[in-house]
C-alpha cells in the first residue's frame, strides 16, 4: 500500500525536477543504482529512505557534477595556486635569511605544503559543512583491519620501489634525505621539521580524498562510463592532482600505485571515504617512521 502511494506521488512530482531525476540513488547496503521507483533494492532487499523521500517530493538530491566543479575549483585555487604562491614567498624568506645565498626545496616546499594544506582543510570544512557528516558513515572492525592491512602492504611495495630508483620515490627526495640525515627534529615553527611534513602530508591527503576522489567518482557515476573506466580515470586524475600540489614528479609512480589502491577501496567498500582517509593517514605515519628509523 505504501509502495503504491509512493509510486503515485513519484509520478505526480517527477516533472518538478527534470534535472533531479537524472541523479542516481544507490542502495546503502550493496551500493547498486536503484531504479526511479525502487524503494526496496531488488538485489538485496534493503529499504531506501532516500528513494522513498525522492519519490514523494521529486527531489533526488544535489547535483554531483555541480559538487565536483565546486570541489575542483577549490582544489585548484587553494591546493595548487596557493601552494605555488607560498613557495615563492618562502623562497624569498629563505633567501633573505641566507643573506642572498638562495633557497632550498626542503624549506620552501615543506612550508608551502604545511600552510596550504591547513588553509585548504579549513576552506573545505566550511564550504561543505552541510555534507561532511554524511561522508563518514560508521565502519566496522573488519573494515578498519582491512584498511590497515592494505595500507601496510601498499607502503611496503612503494618503499621497496623507493630504494630501486629516484623516479619511484614515495616522498620527494629532499624530504627523504632530511628524514634520513639524523638531524631531523620534531618541531620547529620557523624552519623545517617532522611535524610540518606529517601534518602537511596528512591534511593534503584528506583534502585529496574528499575534494578529488569522492566528488570525481560521484560525478562520473552520473555518466554512462563503466565502473572500470571510472576506476582508471579517477586514479589517474587524482594522481595528477597530488603531483600538482606537492610539485614533485619523483613521486608519480608511487602516487599512482597508492591511488589505484585507494580508488579501488572507495569504489568497492560501499563508498566509505573514511576508510580511505584512515589508510592514507597510516600510509604517511608508516613512511615517516621507516625513513626516520
Amino acid at each position: 500500500m505504501i509502495y503504491k502511494f509512493s509510486a503515485l506521488c513519484y509520478n505526480k512530482h517527477t516533472n518538478n525536477s527534470k534535472k533531479g531525476d537524472k541523479m542516481k540513488i544507490r542502495c546503502k547496503n550493496c551500493y547498486r543504482v536503484l531504479n526511479p521507483n525502487e524503494e526496496y533494492c531488488t538485489n538485496c532487499g534493503e529499504y531506501s529512505e532516500r528513494m522513498h523521500r525522492a519519490m514523494v517530493t521529486g527531489d533526488y538530491g544535489p547535483d554531483p557534477v555541480g559538487k565536483f566543479k565546486m570541489s575542483f575549483t577549490l582544489y585548484a585555487l587553494v591546493g595548487f595556486a596557493l601552494s605555488g604562491i607560498f613557495q615563492i614567498v618562502f623562497a624569498l624568506i629563505e633567501n633573505k635569511l641566507n643573506n642572498g645565498n638562495g633557497y632550498t626545496n626542503l624549506f620552501c616546499q615543506t612550508n608551502s605544503l604545511f600552510y596550504s594544506s591547513i588553509i585548504a582543510t579549513i576552506v573545505m570544512l566550511v564550504s561543505f559543512r552541510k555534507d561532511i557528516k554524511s561522508y563518514f558513515p560508521k565502519i566496522n572492525k573488519n573494515q578498519i583491519i582491512g584498511s590497515a592491512v592494505v595500507a601496510v602492504l601498499t607502503i611496503a611495495i612503494v618503499v621497496i620501489m623507493s630504494n630501486l630508483s629516484d623516479i619511484t620515490l614515495v616522498l620527494p627526495k629532499y624530504v627523504i634525505q632530511y628524514l634520513e640525515s639524523g638531524n631531523a627534529i620534531f618541531f620547529d615553527w620557523q624552519g623545517v621539521c617532522i611535524f610540518k611534513i606529517a601534518v602537511g602530508s596528512i591534511l593534503s591527503s584528506i583534502c585529496l580524498e574528499i575534494l578529488g576522489r569522492k566528488y570525481l567518482i560521484d560525478a562520473l557515476d552520473e555518466t554512462m562510463l563503466s565502473d572500470k573506466a571510472i576506476y582508471f580515470i579517477t586514479s589517474v586524475v587524482v594522481t595528477i592532482f597530488e603531483i600538482a600540489w606537492i610539485m614533485s614528479l619523483e613521486i608519480a609512480i608511487a602516487s599512482l600505485i597508492i591511488n589505484l589502491v585507494s580508488t579501488g577501496i572507495y569504489m568497492y567498500t560501499n563508498r566509505n571515504i573514511l576508510i580511505n582517509i584512515i589508510m592514507r593517514i597510516l600510509n604517511v605515519l608508516i613512511v615517516l617512521i621507516i625513513f626516520i628509523l
